[in-house]
């Protein structure tokens, strides 16, 4: 006992940075035992900045969670303390409570921003906006757009996306909507999108950057891309060799415009196999691709509109589907996504990491399988790096699936994927389709039965 004694001495003897990277190692779940029943020397480095900032680096490095909208200094040591311990427990492997909260949106379309907190909802040529962790879903106008795209009977929405702004210290992206209103051109809309304010005080702003019009894609698939200086629509459908390619448009030459240019140069680019499945740019120029045909993966950069340069050729397995978004890390972009045999009930999930520096290969690693169906309608599939989700309509049931992995090397967890049921203490008899899914905070968003203007927040407890 004095030996022990001694040892909680030497330890706690120990300055505070020393015993901030220590206690690091200890397990977040038991944070909350560390706090209420050690010493005081202890429990003062639990309540210390440098504990917290140590935290939230290992979060954001080792566990790919999106980073924190503001910068670590303007937080308090409790809001700090909050923000990991969420993120922490919606990670966790035990079964979790769920509550739901309703709301009205503006049309059917519903985006969530990467970090779990806010939710875009296009309608028309406005955007809404969702602060999900306030007590009042109140839905706001982004901004009061200056000029509208012009208005036709023919006009119809072919697709959204979301850029980040990984470089800037604040949350700060781009987001794009994009409308085909004839049959000769696409409307594009570009919106630079900040955070202000601190806090629960914290808010969207935004403003319209660019609008123009380019040729639309002769057969288009919803397949489009965009950072912040391309803009990219695949073209063609089954195959990309005779009438296809990736139409390329710097999109710059539009910024502040409002007489819509029309980007007449942009550049077609053949490929000899149809990309007409996935498309997303992974990092700064470097465009992703994927060919279902084929089940291969190409990553490109884009060394200018008339110029691309393979990176990578990916040879996928099985026929993936429900590709996750992409993480970014400093050292690579990382996905996840499902397969499965023919007539097989068994999905299998697979794990991609595609580094940053082009002199390393790309790899794939199976992480798991689990039980579902592939062409049933009634259950929806959200995969994500650590946690993905599953929706089953029919049996109103919520299932969380647990994938350990090792990114940082070719090694995967084997054996099947542990799976935690959500425990259901309200009725779930009312969501329709699992819409969207952040693994950061536990999250969910789902259409309603109710009609296809709600929608339903689900969050672990």
């Amino acid at each position: 006992m004095e030996d022990a004694d001694q040892d909680v001495q030497g330890l706690t003897s120990l300055p505070t940075e020393v015993l901030s990277q220590i206690i690091m190692y200890v397990d977040g779940s038991d944070i909350p035992a560390l706090q209420q029943k050690t010493c005081q020397t202890l429990r003062s480095v639990t309540i210390s900045r440098q504990f917290w900032y140590n935290r939230i680096h290992r979060l954001c490095q080792e566990h790919v969670v999106s980073p924190p909208e503001e910068e670590l200094e303007d937080y308090s040591i409790a809001e700090l303390e909050h923000w990991t311990m969420r993120r922490i427990r919606a990670r966790n492997t035990c079964p979790a409570e769920i509550q739901i909260r309703t709301q009205d949106v503006y049309g059917g379309d519903t985006l969530l921003v990467p970090g779990g907190r806010w939710l875009l909802s296009p309608y028309d040529d406005r955007i809404y906006f969702v602060d999900l962790d306030s007590n009042n879903l109140r839905m706001r106008q982004l901004f009061v757009p200056k000029i509208c795209v012009p208005f036709t009977w023919f006009r119809k929405k072919i697709g959204h996306r979301i850029w980040l702004d990984h470089k800037a210290p604040r949350l700060s992206f781009r987001f794009l909507s994009c409308i085909a209103d004839s049959d000769i051109d696409t409307w594009v809309t570009i919106h630079q999108v900040k955070l202000i304010g601190h806090g629960a005080n914290a808010t969207l702003t935004g403003q319209i950057i660019a609008t123009f019009r380019c040729p639309k894609a002769r057969k288009p698939r919803y397949l489009i891309a965009f950072n912040d200086r391309y803009f990219i629509q695949g073209r063609g459908y089954q195959s990309l060799i005779t009438d296809g390619g990736l139409e390329i448009f710097e999109y710059r030459q539009a910024l502040g415009c409002s007489r819509y240019p029309k980007l007449m140069d942009s550049h077609t680019l053949p490929f000899s196999e149809d990309c007409s499945t996935h498309l997303e740019f992974i990092n700064e120029d470097v465009l992703a691709t994927y060919c279902d045909v084929t089940d291969t993966y190409h990553i490109f950069n884009i060394e200018s509109p008339t110029s691309i340069k393979l990176l990578h050729k990916i040879k996928l397995p099985g026929s993936p589907f429900d590709f996750s978004r992409t993480y970014w890390t400093p050292e690579a972009s990382l996905m996840t996504f499902t397969s499965s045999p023919i007539s097989s009930t068994i999905k299998r999930i697979y794990g991609l990491v595609i580094p940053h520096d082009s002199k390393l290969r790309p790899w794939t690693v199976e992480l798991g399988t689990f039980a579902g169906s592939r062409i049933d309608a009634r259950i929806t599939f959200e995969p994500g790096i650590f946690v993905s989700l599953s929706y089953n309509s029919k049996t109103n049931t919520i299932s969380r699936l647990v994938h350990k992995w090792d990114y940082t090397c070719e090694s995967s967890c084997g054996g099947p994927t542990p799976i935690s049921y959500l425990e259901q203490d309200v009725d779930v008899g009312q969501l329709e389709k699992l819409v969207a899914f952040d693994e950061d905070t536990g999250r969910s968003i789902y259409f309603s039965k109710g009609g296809p203007r709600k929608f339903e927040i689900a969050l672990a407890g």
